[in-house]
This record gives C-alpha cells, sequence and structure tokens, in this order.
C-alpha cells in the first residue's frame, strides 16, 4: 500500500464497494469519485474492473489510518490487518473527539436511515387520546396518516427480516412531513442528514423534490415511495422512483398495439382509444405512438361517468378489431366492459389500465372473453399467504392495504441495492412485484420492469417482457 502525508492507494479488491470504503476510510462516494475521475462513469465499483487501485485522500477524520502506518515498520499492509489493531481504546479515544463512530463500528455495517412521512401525527394522537380503545377506529385518521402509517409498518416490517439475515445495524430517523415544506425546512434545521444513507420519502412531489434540491450535494440515495405521475425537472445523482411512470405503461402498450397488430398488417384493423374529458393528455401519447396508422384510429372522449350515456347499443355495436381503454376511471371502465361484453363477439382484443385488476365488478369470465390485456410489473393473483403470516405474527395485525407490501418491496429493494447484494442492472423481484430501475434523461432512476398480462380462461398470464427489448 502506496501512502503518503495526503493520500493512500488503495488496491481495488473484488469485494470492495463504495460503501465498504466509506466505512473504512471515512470517504463517502462522492469525495471518493471527486480524487479518482476514472470512476466517474462507474455507479457501482463492480462496474469498472479496469480500475484496479485509487487514491484515498487523508482527512481529519481517517488521518488515524496514515499514522497507523507511519508507525509501521513495513510499507504493505492489509485492510483486514488494519481492522484487527484497530482497538476499542481507539475507538473510544474517536467517539469522544466528536468524529463519527460509523467508520469504526465492529460489524459488518451500519446503514443510517431517515424516512419522510406525513403521519399527521398531531391529528392521530388527538384522536388516540380523546378516543377510548374499544371504540378507536382506524378509518377516523386522515387518508395521508393511513396510507403513511401502512407504508410504514411494511417497511418497518423489510427492516426486521434484513437485520435477521444480515449481522447489520440500522439506525432509523422518522420524521412527520405534514405534507408541508415548511416543516421539512424546520426538520433540516433541527437535523444534521450529512451522515444519512437512505432517505425514504417525502411522499409528495413538491414535498420529494424540495427536500433533494436542498440536499443536492448529499451522498445518499433518494428515494420517492409512491410517486406514479410523469416528472418535470433535473435531479442529480442517486434518486430512485420506486414506483413506475402511469404515462409510460400507456406509451409501451399503444408502441405494442402498433408493433403487434398496425404496423406489418395489411388488413384495415381499427382502434378504438376511449377517454373520460379529463385525460385528453393521454389521447396525446397514444397518437404519438400510432400517428403512422392515424386514419385507423377513432378516438372517443366520453364526458358522462358511462358510456350508456353518449352512445347508443347501435353505435357501441360498430366497434370492432382493437380497444384501448387507459382510463382507470373504474365507473367508466366498468361501465364500458360490461357493454362491449354484452354486445361484442370474441375476435375484440381490449386493451386495459392495469387498475382493471382491482375492478371487481368485472367478472373474470368477462375479461377472457374480451381478450383484455394490461401493462404491470406486479405478478397477477401473487399468493401473499405466508408474508400476511408473518406480518401478524410480528405487528398482531394483517396487513392493510397495498400500501403495506408497497413498503415492504421498498425497504427490502434499497437495502440490497445499499449493500450490492445484487447486480444493479438485472431484473428483481420481491413479494410478487419485478425491479429494474432504468436511468431516465431528467438523471433519476425509475422502475421499467414492464410486463405485458393478458385474461386467461382460468388465470392472467404474461404475454410480454417489454424488460428482454430494454
Amino acid at each position: 500500500m502506496e501512502f503518503s502525508d495526503d493520500y493512500i492507494i488503495h488496491k481495488i479488491l473484488k469485494e470492495d464497494t463504495y460503501h465498504s470504503l466509506k466505512l473504512k476510510y471515512g470517504l463517502p462516494k462522492r469525495k471518493i469519485i471527486k480524487y479518482n475521475p476514472a470512476l466517474k462513469k462507474c455507479k457501482f465499483l463492480s462496474d469498472c474492473p479496469e480500475v484496479r487501485e485509487i487514491k484515498i485522500i487523508i482527512t481529519e477524520k481517517n488521518s488515524f489510518v496514515r499514522d497507523f502506518l507511519n508507525d509501521t515498520v513495513r510499507t504493505e499492509i492489509t485492510l483486514e490487518e488494519i481492522d484487527t489493531l484497530l482497538d476499542y481504546t481507539i475507538l473510544d479515544t474517536l467517539i469522544q473527539h466528536d468524529v463519527d463512530s460509523l467508520f469504526f463500528q465492529r460489524i459488518d455495517s451500519i446503514i443510517n436511515i431517515a424516512i419522510f412521512l406525513p403521519f399527521f401525527s398531531n391529528t392521530t394522537d388527538s384522536i388516540i387520546l380523546n378516543t377510548p380503545q374499544k371504540k378507536l377506529n382506524y378509518n377516523r385518521f386522515l387518508s395521508k396518516s393511513r396510507i403513511s402509517l401502512d407504508f410504514y409498518s411494511g417497511i418497518l416490517f423489510s427492516f426486521k427480516e434484513f437485520m435477521s439475515n444480515y449481522k447489520i445495524e440500522l439506525n432509523v430517523n422518522v420524521f412527520d412531513t405534514y405534507d408541508s415544506i415548511d416543516s421539512i425546512k424546520k426538520t433540516l434545521t433541527n437535523n444534521n442528514l450529512d451522515s444519512i444513507d437512505i432517505i425514504f420519502g417525502p411522499l409528495y412531489q413538491d414535498n420529494f423534490d424540495y427536500l433533494v434540491n436542498v440536499l443536492s450535494n448529499h451522498n445518499g440515495i433518494f428515494v420517492s415511495p409512491l410517486q406514479a405521475n410523469s416528472l418535470s425537472g433535473d435531479y442529480h445523482d442517486n434518486v430512485y422512483f420506486l414506483q413506475s411512470e402511469l404515462d409510460k405503461k400507456i406509451s409501451y402498450t399503444s408502441d405494442y398495439i402498433f408493433n403487434k397488430f398496425l404496423k406489418h398488417q395489411t388488413s384495415n384493423h381499427t382502434v378504438s382509444v376511449f377517454l373520460r374529458e379529463n385525460e385528453i393528455e393521454k389521447k396525446r401519447l397514444v397518437s404519438y405512438s400510432l400517428k403512422e396508422w392515424k386514419d385507423n384510429v377513432n378516438y372517443y372522449i366520453i364526458e358522462k361517468p358511462t358510456i350508456s350515456e353518449e352512445m347508443t347499443e347501435k353505435e357501441i355495436n360498430k366497434i370492432s378489431d382493437i380497444v384501448f381503454i387507459p382510463s382507470a376511471d373504474k365507473t367508466f371502465v366498468t361501465d364500458l366492459i360490461s357493454r362491449l361484453y354484452a354486445l361484442k363477439d370474441t375476435n375484440m382484443i381490449v386493451f386495459c389500465n392495469e387498475k382493471i385488476r382491482d375492478f371487481d365488478l368485472i367478472e373474470h369470465s368477462e375479461k377472457f372473453y374480451l381478450n383484455v390485456h394490461y401493462v404491470s410489473e406486479e405478478k397477477p393473483l401473487f399468493e401473499y399467504k405466508e408474508f400476511i403470516k408473518s406480518f401478524y405474527k410480528y405487528f398482531s395485525v394483517n396487513p392493510q392495504n397495498p400500501y403495506v407490501y408497497k413498503g415492504y418491496r421498498c425497504g427490502t429493494y434499497f437495502l440490497n441495492l445499499f449493500l450490492n447484494n445484487f447486480i444493479f442492472s438485472d431484473e428483481v423481484e420481491i413479494l410478487g412485484a419485478y425491479y429494474k430501475f432504468i436511468l431516465q434523461e431528467n438523471n433519476a432512476f425509475r422502475n421499467e420492469a414492464f410486463k405485458l398480462w393478458k385474461y386467461d380462461e382460468y388465470s392472467i398470464e404474461e404475454v410480454f417482457n417489454f424488460n428482454e427489448n430494454q
């Protein structure tokens, strides 16, 4: 190991990661890359096997390594030997001098986590304090508070399971944002987040964007847990959106319709696209993909809640070939599917928003009869029985809704990502959902593990994996 008063030359080992180097030397990823320009293109050290050694700059926090080497007659010493020779007396001395003890803990790793969610604890506490326990009703909490509590319980359960598999310590800091930027400002004033490795939240887009912008020089991972809308503006490194973009699914579906049914066909296939009047933006997404076949595409903009109020049976009966319903309006989609089922034959192919899975009033047989397809990153009809049992055993309650599952997946994915427990470019399945993060034009990463599913007679089967073409 080469060293001087200003730097150490570290030879990269196979098991090295940015995080392990941070633990060894007290330098965050940002500073390691700053002094080693060859790593700028390397999101993970394993991405650049050609980089054999790097320069570790000496700072006040890691000067003990240089001092130790200067006191040693050997010029070659391994990191394992440094770990062995650093005793707890040195550790205690460092801690007493306000040096961040994160770098010197004798466990595999410590991960510092911050969670920003709108719990609205003031209103929740008020309900709890003023309501007898037997009459306490979870549904009396604010909707945003219930979402946060469910998501939080899921992410806590992921932490519990993760720690049972690793010799690891999680330092979790939880903050109530009240869905208010002023509350976030106050939190940042009263708390130092410099050592935080992963930040989950805030939940809503304006709050999340504010936090990311304020902490633009922060070296941690930022995770937006539930944002499914399109994004505007640019982000810095290590920003992830757990939820896939709804508009991207519409574009992928439109591209599939064009490539599969229109592009190479000589027959006169027609596509009928049904939208509510407040969903005109979706028309732009569909028309962009189908523009080369625009003469064969009919758009129906429906003002009323149900199709029956605007179109006669005769008009509906003229619809043929391919139908695309990108709307997530439950009443509208349910009525339209029912009308098509009552009037049409089995030659029709219907493409829907993935919310079709949740519309219980539409029978499986109707969806099969109409050859219904949808794009989603979640496996349909996934069996949650074992998860529910484990969750109940730990919390003594059943998972309330899908936000519990989203919280569990979120915590599980990003803890594994942080410790490099899987290859970033691979598709990962967690509790029936697929994840593969793709770098977007705005420099953020977003899940695009899309698959096309269709209703079979007794099940829902995968038709196409968009990941294979990415």
